[in-house]
């Protein structure tokens, strides 16, 4: 896996040092466009303080050479109105002052630093202004000399036209002055304004460049950001191979280098989860999940097969060899059928030694074949931690869509036929085709047996056992009814084996004893000598709490053990040997009457009457069928009765229906028959009355 890794010293690229860069330029050009505009404005003030001050000075000086000049005049107007010379001599004074400040004027005037035109023109009032004096001597002069009247003519002949003339070139001067500082004031304004467009140029260029730079480095970041972001989302949506876009040594680099560790991480992790929910982590196999989503995606109209198959007798094998040695024979055992599995075959381990293939575009004779070829390779040796292993296994067949399209009724019906060809002791079953239409309705079954148990919808029937002997009934076998409360009665055929099946049995038996036991102890105290008999099941057998249940439900009803018999079937002792012969030994030590059911239908019967602490053999219906006309069938009944006889048990013929059976059985010896030639289950009640109604007294 390719890393980019992020390097901190790279600081150039990164995108920090990118933003301190950007940042610096932008403030800089914000520092410029800030210091020109105030230097340009100190530049500004200075110079239209400087035109100010110097034009004002200017036209001060020229308004003052004007002003003095005029009063010097009037006062020269006054003294020639004066006729005595003692009032005369003030004014003198004061038009000497007047002319004074009009020649400290004029020479202001002429030290300013000034345009040649300008300085030409206040030479020209300088000269005037001499000229003027001279005149303004003159007529002062004649009015003490000759008269006012001498020097009035003087005054109106030549000192006032010099006058006028200095007056006129002062006030031009002035005006020219005052245009000239209007020239430069606009000359100001202009650089003013060339100013204000350097502002906004250098503004606008900072503006531009800092959006560049923005961008520029925004788009450093963004786009591969986006790039990141469409990776992520891609991972989120479950894309794990998607190609992280390489990035440079910044910190984008680091965050593309840490989605590419985070992709890779949850890509690993997903397929750790994905293992372990669809995974079997013993055998490697698709487990039940995975194996019913597989089932579940098969296409409307498709054929096949759903074959389930598990372990003849893999639990003693597992507790006598240990876990360890169970897991490795799972795991060849899965092996195995890996190989022999075929193409377009999908094998899944469901739970403990239980597996399931599905079969696709197959036929019925196909799947058969299909089926031996499997058990054949699984019935070969196997060695295991040095140890030879001889297995077998018992395969069920449920072919779609004869046998239902739901993939939970498919795997109950595979269940179903590999449960029976255990039963059977054949290789494989198939599922009956005529169960596909009640699967719904026995499933539903399955939901209402606990709601049928809370609300008391389960009767026992007791159906008799005649003694022969004694010509009356000496026993009963409890039976296990379900009063529907819409469907009526239901048939124990529908619903006993799937309580079996789905352990619900476990909580329907100790209800059986408790209510048979009851009613035995009732019987007792009411003189009515009669046994009880109630199945147990493999579940029931292998329960660790049967014993002590059994124990307290006798001690609270204080019966005798010896009144309760309990029947078991060849096919309750198989899953586990051992703790059900500790159970029936530990039945038997607390005096309970212990019966074998179904004797002669399974293959080592004779091992269990050797071994079994029982005391009552019940011979199979199929044998006491006709057994006073089929020759084999009263041979083996007839030997069972001897065996009986010799090992000191008593000895039950059941299924008996003929009173020609009936017949046959007594003469034979047989202790006790339970069939519909006697009676059929019937409801407590009834029972008793029938009881009550024979024929012979009871006694015990």
């Amino acid at each position: 896996m390719t890393e980019i890794m992020y390097n901190p010293v790279s600081r150039l690229a990164s995108i920090s040092a990118r933003l301190i860069i950007g940042f610096a330029v932008l403030l800089g050009l914000l520092f410029a466009v800030a210091a020109v505009p105030l230097q340009r404005l100190e530049d500004l003030t200075a110079r239209t303080r400087d035109i100010v001050d110097r034009q004002a000075q200017l036209v001060i000086l020229s308004q003052r050479a004007n002003q003095h000049a005029q009063a010097a005049a009037i006062g020269l107007l006054n003294l020639m109105q004066t006729a005595e010379r003692d009032a005369r001599v003030p004014q003198y004074a004061a038009m000497d002052a007047e002319l004074a400040a009009a020649d400290m004027a004029v020479a202001g005037l002429e030290k300013a630093m000034l345009s040649p035109a300008v300085r030409t023109d206040i030479e020209r009032i300088a000269d005037l202004r001499q000229r003027y004096g001279d005149l303004f001597q003159q007529t002062v002069e004649l009015i003490e000399i000759e008269g006012t009247a001498a020097a009035r003519r003087h005054f109106e002949d030549r000192t006032q036209k010099v006058l006028n003339t200095l007056l006129f070139e002062t006030q031009a001067l002035e005006s020219q002055l005052q245009q000239a500082m209007q020239a430069e004031l606009g000359e100001l304004r202009q650089i003013t304004t060339n100013a204000r467009r350097l502002v906004i140029l250098l503004a606008t260029g900072a503006l531009v460049a800092g959006i560049a730079m923005a961008w520029a480095i925004a788009r450093s970041i963004v786009v591969p950001v986006r790039k990141a972001v469409a990776v992520a989302e891609r991972i989120a949506g479950g894309d794990y191979k998607t190609a992280v876009p390489p990035g440079r040594g910044d910190e984008i680099g680091a965050l593309l280098g840490s989605l590419t560790t985070m992709r890779d991480s949850i890509a690993s992790r997903e397929e750790k989860i994905s293992r372990l929910a669809y995974v079997d982590l013993l055998t490697g196999l698709p487990n039940r999940t995975r194996f019913l989503e597989i089932l579940g995606l098969l296409p409307a109209g498709s054929t096949g097969a759903v074959v389930m198959l598990d372990i003849n007798r893999f639990a003693p094998i597992n507790n006598a060899l240990g876990h360890g040695v169970g897991d490795r024979l799972l795991r060849e055992f899965a092996a195995r059928l890996c190989q022999v599995q075929g193409e377009g075959c999908t094998l899944a381990r469901l739970w403990g030694d239980q597996f399931v293939l599905l079969l696709q575009d197959v036929d019925r004779t196909t799947a058969a074949l299909q089926a031996e070829r499997i058990l054949a390779a699984l019935r070969a040796p196997m060695m295991v931690d040095g140890q030879r292993l001889d297995i077998d296994a018992s395969l069920g067949i449920a072919m779609y869509p004869q046998a239902g399209e739901d993939s939970a009724a498919l795997l109950r019906r595979a269940e179903l036929a590999m449960t029976r060809a255990k039963r059977r002791h054949e290789g494989h079953a198939f599922s009956n085709d005529d169960e596909s239409e009640a699967a719904h309705e026995e499933l539903s079954l399955i939901g209402e047996m606990r709601e049928a148990l809370a609300r008391g919808d389960f009767l026992v029937h007791y159906q008799p056992k005649l003694h022969l002997a004694q010509k009356r009934i000496a026993s009963a076998e409890a039976l296990l009814r379900w009063r529907h409360p819409e469907k009526g009665m239901i048939p124990p055929g529908n619903f006993i084996p799937f309580a079996e099946q789905t352990g619900f049995i476990r909580e329907v038996t100790p209800w059986v004893l408790a209510r048979v036991i009851a009613d035995a102890a009732q019987w007792r105290r009411d003189g009515i000598a009669v046994i009880a008999s109630a199945n147990l099941s493999a579940l029931d057998l292998l329960n660790r709490d049967l014993v002590s249940t059994v124990r307290r439900l006798l001690d609270e009803s204080a019966l005798p053990p010896d009144r309760l018999c309990l029947e078991i079937t060849e096919s309750a002792l198989m899953d586990d040997p051992e703790l059900a012969l500790k159970h029936l030994n530990e039945l038997a030590a607390i005096g309970v009457k212990l019966s074998i059911d179904d004797y002669g239908s399974g293959q080592a019967s004779l091992a269990y009457v050797k071994t079994l602490p029982v005391h009552e053999l019940k011979i199979d219906r199929i044998f006491v069928d006709g057994v006073d006309t089929d020759s084999k069938n009263a041979a083996i009944v007839r030997s069972t009765i001897l065996l009986c006889r010799e090992l000191g048990l008593s000895v039950v013929a059941e299924g008996a229906e003929t009173p020609q059976e009936l017949a046959w059985l007594g003469e034979n010896g047989c202790d006790l028959v339970q069939g519909y030639v006697v009676a059929r289950p019937m409801p407590l009640d009834d029972f008793l009355a029938r009881v009550r109604a024979q024929a012979l007294p009871v006694t015990g």
